[in-house]
């Protein structure tokens, strides 16, 4: 292949997956979480078989772990670190990230 058409492709898949993860946060439900998720597995896909970088927008939007859409309040509790000086994400799952 060439360079245009890798091109092509590669800005073709970033925006399905900018298309995946915002539906993902649209569809998102507490009682049943199962259809978002699988949004956002669907993108990690994409990700995973192009080898496409993830939008700098989006890079904080989902959980790699648990494949969860990151709202606060609901799916995240964000709370701020004092020793670190930074912010601490933490999940539903038990996973925790610093900003």
């Amino acid at each position: 292949m060439d360079n245009r058409r890798k091109k092509v492709i590669k800005s073709s898949v970033r925006s399905s997956i900018t298309d995946l993860v915002r539906t993902a946060q649209k569809t998102y439900d507490p009682k049943s979480p199962a259809r978002s998720s699988r949004y956002v597995k669907m993108a990690l896909d994409l990700i995973k078989k192009h080898k496409v970088r993830l939008p700098k927008e989006l890079k904080n939007s989902f959980c790699k772990k648990c494949c969860v859409v990151w709202i606060p309040g609901k799916t995240i509790n964000v709370t701020y670190d004092k020793k670190n000086e930074c912010l601490r994400i933490k999940c539903q799952c038990g996973h925790s990230k610093r900003l």
